[in-house]
């Protein structure tokens, strides 16, 4: 099964017996926060696969020697079975759309993709398992069928295949493609595993959303897998509307019955196809430049930039301009829910008209540059710092930063016994470091009596300006936040940037250099900090 993060109360309570489990690689690869704790529990009990979706092994950049070097270290920790990505490509010029876009499957291509998979597979130390793609488009440049294109690079690239079921029942759809075909012209010997998953039709076109049950049909291309090839490691994915976990299971469950009555004659579905009217072009575009315009297209907003009438061979109710036009939908959508999904009291505040228009307009003049897509949203405040109302801006900057902090490295705190036979000379000297998964902020106004407010449903109203500071931190993956006042947010600020207590404490002081209620403060203020961990322990 596909390990998804609201299923772990679930498996860790109840132990289900499930034989492995695979996780989407950049999940953990770039993170030293929950995630990673959750997983360790899982490598515990289960073996785990892992699955990328940012390889991007079709593209013409350089290879991301980064992503790279992240991969193989969270390989050396899980110490997986096989590493596994997508025949696609995700973005060129440092550009990612979080999208598994196609390649034209010219000899180009194959040439080029062949010697990326080898480079990787040097850098990995391993072979690599890739991903047969979901497409709702074909190149008019093609030269030969995707089935051809993939056993070929299976073959000259020595790399292992997964077999999507629910990919090739999608593409065929979409593309009128024969089932049967597809699959009896693959290499099997070289499948390492097989995906199981839910999609949407949409009549002229499937969309392969990963958000529902396995369909009949997709069981039937199963099981003539399973017939022709024997037991393959197979899992389902359920990655949006994600149901409780036994429903999950349940789908698992059906998977084995489907493998153990493999044998006999199996149904395959089949599609009418258009090809007689179908003429590939006789022009052959460099591979660059069908990434490029297709890139352009989809970042701008204008399928034009393809040139999809030369580009795109058309289907009966589905025109090149609407084939290209899914991919720019795709896009938008995916940024979209990224980013509104950590902004709840801002939705709240500006209003959701105001909020989507403020989230699409980002989208429009933001081209994500990371390969983690979770990144994205370190953008936005500067985003709504020019088109918003300042106490937007700073309430964005809070959302922003409990997303972040939740990644970051947690670091023993420091306790009263590392004070043990200080004295008060050398106690001054001391130069106290914050934990890392730990932030201040002052801002301008109330931004975090109003955010308590709103998570307790209170429908707060626009805040009057007024000063405050906070202090947000993880402890043991439950993140925090703390009001300070001025002078102990002054005084903490001076210690985290390196300045020794005694002076930290001169600095806040009043001119003549006296002040008891402020050496009264800072005692309460030191007991706070270490009754809430701030403070880390020295290395």
């Amino acid at each position: 099964m596909g390990l998804r993060p609201s299923h772990y109360p679930y498996i860790f309570e109840h132990k289900p017996e499930i034989n492995w489990f695979e996780i989407i690689s950049e999940n953990y690869m770039d993170t030293d926060g929950r995630p990673v704790r959750m997983l360790e529990k899982i490598l515990a009990d289960y073996p785990v696969v892992m699955h990328g979706v940012s390889l991007s092994v079709g593209t013409v950049d350089p290879l991301n020697s980064e992503y790279l070097q992240k991969l193989k270290k969270l390989a050396s920790w899980v110490n997986p079975p096989w590493i596994s990505d997508h025949l696609c490509w995700t973005g060129t010029a440092h550009k990612n759309t979080h999208d598994l876009l196609p390649v034209p499957y010219t000899e180009e291509a194959l040439k080029h993709i062949v010697s990326r998979i080898k480079q990787v597979q040097d850098v990995l130390e391993r072979p690599i398992v890739l991903e047969n793609p979901s497409t709702y488009l074909e190149f008019t440049c093609s030269t030969m069928s995707e089935w051809e294109f993939i056993a070929r690079m299976a073959e000259e690239s020595g790399c292992g295949l997964l077999l999507d079921v629910n990919n090739i029942y999608v593409s065929c759809y979409n593309h009128r493609w024969d089932p049967k075909t597809y699959i009896d012209a693959l290499p099997l010997d070289r499948v390492a595993q097989i995906h199981l998953a839910g999609h949407t039709n949409k009549g002229t076109h499937i969309i392969d959303t990963h958000d529902d049950y396995v369909i009949d049909e997709v069981w039937s291309l199963y099981r003539y897998v399973i017939s022709k090839a024997g037991e393959i490691s197979t899992m389902v994915e359920w990655d949006d509307k994600i149901p409780d976990f036994p429903v999950v299971l349940a789908e698992v469950e059906k998977a084995r019955k489907w493998a153990i009555a493999s044998e006999g004659p199996v149904p395959i579905p089949t599609f009418k196809s258009f090809r007689d009217n179908i003429r590939p072009s006789e022009r052959l575009t460099p591979l660059s430049d069908e990434m490029e315009d297709m890139q352009n297209a989809i970042l701008e907003g204008d399928g034009e930039l393809m040139h999809p009438d030369e580009r795109i061979i058309p289907k009966p109710d589905f025109s090149p301009q609407d084939q290209i036009q899914a991919y720019i939908n795709g896009y938008r959508y995916r940024l979209f829910d990224i980013v509104a999904m950590d902004y709840d009291a801002l939705k709240d505040y500006l209003g959701t008209k105001k909020f989507n228009v403020l989230i699409d307009e980002f989208i429009e003049a933001t081209p994500s540059t990371h390969f983690n897509v979770a990144r994205y949203n370190r953008k936005f405040p500067e985003w709504v710092k020019q088109h918003a109302d300042p106490f937007a801006y700073e309430l964005s900057i809070l959302e922003t930063e409990l997303t972040r902090i939740a990644d970051e490295t947690e670091t023993q705190a420091l306790i009263p016994e590392d004070f043990a036979g200080l004295d008060p000379e050398k106690f001054m000297d001391l130069k106290l470091k914050p934990r890392e998964a730990l932030k201040l902020f002052a801002f301008s106004y109330p931004v975090n009596e109003y955010y308590q407010r709103f998570l307790d449903e209170e429908n707060p109203a626009a805040p009057q300006k007024r000063p405050s500071f906070l202090a947000i931190y993880r402890h043991e993956d439950q993140l925090w936040r703390l009001d300070l006042e001025e002078r102990e947010y002054m005084i903490l600020s001076s210690l985290f940037a390196g300045v020794p207590v005694g002076e930290a404490l001169a600095a806040a002081l009043p001119e003549d250099g006296e002040d008891e209620d402020l050496m009264a403060d800072v005692q309460g203020w030191f007991g706070k900090w270490m009754h809430n961990g701030l403070l880390a322990k020295a290395a």
